[in-house]
């Protein structure tokens, strides 16, 4: 009888899809950011990118360029660390944005005329061609809805200036009105470093996503987000970059 109920009570754990350490099985992981599993991807994004310029600047005169937009399409590189049981995922991306833009408006202005000519009212447009180009390394923290592949995450984009230049030219668009030189066009300011240009750019790097997964190996994830600027392209303005994107990435399990 003793001999049965030993029996019976060692056999119990197996029938309950207990582990029996003493075989020499790892037992489950006890550190909850090291439960499985756990899954790292590598991804490769295209898609595009869309951008605006907030606030103004002044190169070097009484004016005031701002309000530009434009777009390119974009390539990214993206690197995730999944914790698929605890609903979150941490992520790397790398991107590279320009932003260049041609600034430019028209004003009228009172004018004195060389010789006996009196004052007139001449039509000028300014401009200012500006090159700014960036990489950008965004760490981020994803956060699944339950029982879905649906995420959204929030992040710091650390923006690494490339190029940052600009310049300042006018030019007359009165007819048969030129400069003393005889140009219609004259350069306020030759193409220069913009002050405090080179400084590192952040922004709140907010984004939303889905986990498409193909296979056990494979999946893509469409991905769409905005960087809200925290930080002035120029030391000397108010002139920020906002930009936005949509990325579809084809994602890779490395381990």
């Amino acid at each position: 009888m003793k001999t049965a109920m030993l029996a019976v009570l060692l056999l119990i754990p197996t029938l309950a899809g207990g582990q029996n350490y003493s075989s020499g099985m790892v037992p489950y992981e006890s550190d909850i950011l090291s439960a499985k599993p756990v899954r790292t991807w590598l991804g490769l994004g295209v898609g595009g990118y869309g951008f605006w310029h907030n606030g103004n600047f002044s190169p070097n005169c009484d004016c005031s360029f701002g309000g530009e937009k434009g777009g390119a399409p974009m390539f990214a590189l993206d690197v995730t660390r999944d914790y698929p049981k605890l609903g979150f995922a941490i992520r790397a991306l790398l991107t590279y944005y320009d932003v260049s833009s041609e600034f430019s408006y028209e004003e009228t202005r009172r004018t004195v005329i060389v010789g006996d000519e009196p004052d007139q009212d001449v039509r000028y447009r300014k401009t200012s061609d500006v090159t700014l180009r960036y990489i950008a390394f965004t760490p981020s923290f994803a956060w699944y809805f339950p029982q879905t592949p649906i995420y959204v995450q929030g992040g710091l984009e650390l923006g690494f200036p490339l190029k940052y230049r600009y310049d300042n030219v006018e030019r007359i668009l009165t007819p048969d009105l030129v400069y003393n030189d005889g140009s219609s066009q004259m350069t306020l300011l030759a193409e220069s470093d913009i002050p405090g240009g080179k400084s590192l750019r952040l922004a709140a790097a907010l984004g939303a996503g889905a986990d498409l997964q193909l296979s056990s190996m494979i999946m893509i994830t469409p991905q769409v987000g905005v960087n809200l600027p925290l930080t002035t392209v120029s030391s000397d303005d108010s002139w920020s970059v906002t930009t936005v994107y949509g990325l579809l990435f084809l994602k890779i399990r490395l381990w």
